[in-house]
Parts: C-alpha cells; sequence; structure tokens
C-alpha cells in the first residue's frame, strides 16, 4: 500500500503517507531515465499560474531568520514550544490539536494529502476542529484542492496559497523548489514543509516532532494527540501499520530518507543550515543540537 506505483483508487489511507503516492497519481508522474528528465514541466492553465504567482511574495521573505518545521510525533509531548509564539513556525496536519494554540497561532500551516480534499463530513468536521483553533496564520494547500476548499469554505480564502506538483522529489534530475511553479511532489508533509522554510530563505531550521519511528512501531502511527490526525471516524483512516507488510514500511521511510537528503543538498547551496532538534526519533540525516540549547540561546549555528 506505500508503494508509489500503486492506482490511486485501490488504495486505502497510509499513516505513513501525507502526499505520496495519491499524490503522484492526481499530478502525473515525472519518469526518469540516467538521469535525464523525460516529461517537460506541464503546462499550466491561466488561472492556475496566476494562483501561483501569488506565492511570489514568499520567495526568501524570511532569508536569514531562523524558523521551526514542527512535526506531529509524540517527542513534542515532552518539548517547551511555549517560548516559539515569535519565532516563524511551520506546522502541519493535525497540529492545530496542540494546546499550545491557545497562546500562539504557527505563523504558516501546510496540510497535502489528497484524503482533506475529499469533501466528505468527516473532512468537513476536521476543518471545522481546525477553523476553531486556528484563526491566524496562512496556509499552503494543494490546487487541486481548491474547488472543494473554496465551495465547503474549509479555509479563508485571504489566507489560504495554492501549490501545484510536478514530479517527485526523489526521481527529478535537477529538483528545485520555487513556489510559482509545479514542486516536486513528496512522500510526507513534513518534506513538503520544509520546502517551505528553504523558499523563504530561512536559516538556520530547527526541525521537531519529526520522530519518524515507524519501524520500531508495528501497531500504531504515533503523535503528541490521541487518534489519527483528527479522521478517527474516516473510513479510509487506517491508523495501524499492521495492514501493511514490513517491507512496505521500510520502502516509505527509505523515500522519505531520500526526499531529507535531497532537501539537505538544496539547503545547503543556498547557504541554508537545517538542524534535528527533536527529542529523540530516527532521523540522522540532518545533525543534530540540543533543543534546550535552542531556546537559551546558547546554540550558534
Amino acid at each position: 500500500m506505500g508503494s508509489r506505483n500503486q492506482n490511486n483508487n485501490s488504495r486505502r489511507y497510509n499513516p505513513l503517507v501525507d502526499l505520496g503516492s495519491r499524490v503522484l497519481q492526481r499530478t502525473g508522474r515525472t519518469l526518469v531515465k540516467a538521469g535525464q528528465l523525460l516529461a517537460p514541466k506541464p503546462k499550466l492553465p491561466k488561472s492556475e499560474r496566476e494562483l501561483l504567482e501569488r506565492n511570489r511574495i514568499f520567495k526568501d521573505c524570511h532569508r536569514g531568520k531562523r524558523a521551526f518545521v514542527i512535526g506531529t510525533g509524540p517527542s513534542l509531548q515532552g518539548q517547551d514550544i511555549s517560548v516559539l509564539g515569535s519565532e516563524i513556525t511551520y506546522v502541519m496536519s493535525a497540529f492545530w490539536k496542540h494546546e499550545i494554540t491557545k497562546l500562539w497561532q504557527p505563523t504558516y500551516y501546510c496540510l497535502s494529502d489528497p484524503i482533506y480534499f475529499d469533501g466528505s463530513e468527516q473532512i468537513r468536521s476536521f476543518f471545522r476542529s481546525l477553523n476553531e483553533h486556528i484563526h491566524d496564520t496562512t496556509f499552503f494547500v494543494p490546487a487541486f484542492g481548491r474547488d472543494v476548499v473554496r465551495e465547503q469554505k474549509l479555509l479563508p480564502e485571504d489566507k489560504t496559497y495554492w501549490l501545484s506538483f510536478a514530479g517527485e522529489l526523489t526521481t527529478l534530475a535537477k529538483p528545485s523548489i520555487d513556489f510559482t511553479e509545479p514542486i516536486p511532489s513528496a512522500m510526507t508533509i513534513s518534506l513538503l514543509s520544509l520546502m517551505a522554510a528553504i523558499y523563504m530563505g530561512c536559516s538556520p531550521i530547527y526541525l521537531l516532532g519529526l520522530d519518524h519511528d515507524w519501524l520500531a512501531h508495528r501497531n500504531e502511527h504515533q503523535h503528541f494527540y490521541q487518534g489519527h490526525a483528527g479522521l478517527d471516524s474516516h473510513p479510509e483512516v487506517k491508523p495501524s501499520l499492521d495492514d501493511h507488510s514490513y517491507r512496505t514500511v521500510m520502502e516509505c521511510a527509505l523515500i522519505i530518507w531520500e526526499g531529507y537528503e535531497v532537501l539537505n543538498q538544496l539547503a545547503r547551496r543556498k547557504g541554508i543550515t537545517i538542524l534535528n532538534a527533536t527529542n529523540g526519533g530516527f532521523l540522522d540525516v540532518f545533525n543534530r543540537v540540543d533543543y534546550r540549547d535552542v531556546i537559551a540561546g546558547e546554540h550558534r549555528s
């Protein structure tokens, strides 16, 4: 079920994959052979080009400023993020469940999985809860979901910016991050959030709550909250990883790791530093830093 080549219509929700193969099926997969790009960039309709052009305001808008990309891993329970209210923050998925939203609002909020835009009652309920907790942020949302978002008024139009996808982060010969053009699709929402921080020129970028420990927990994809992404009643949501072979879970993890490696290389070329301040976890692509040193001002990138 985690395979990138499976048909979108035959798959149930994979708790490992927030963007993954459903996006690849919707947007069309770019083929690569011998390191050469075989499929040209898609020609976008005028309406979508205009949507993406709005994103130009974000290019290097936070150049040289530190930022925090915050996942939803269980380690977040043991880290004090109350001090991040004045920082640039990128959050994702069901972060609205964190009590911290009563104290501060995230700067940016990323949603990507197509399940969020299927128009179901469960999804409407998810967005109602999100909007009750999140009232002052900028959203990044896939353009393929704009009809549902607009028709059902799921998000504030003036605070929502749209993204288009083409190709795959780990297979494109020369991946690049330009939010005014289609960007590479990726296996998980944390990669998209990191792309946003890189596009805006943030540095250093600290990672929090990215435990990535699925291989050690076969029963459930764990978060700092109970349940699964606020979609527990959705018929396609299966939070147990036992529904997938261990090989499939390993393949998904490898694709995610490769995505981080690609982004780390892109960031370095831009002079951007990415550091992992997650408390524990398995993500070893980036150098580690103690979060306590970061918030105490004792860490210098």
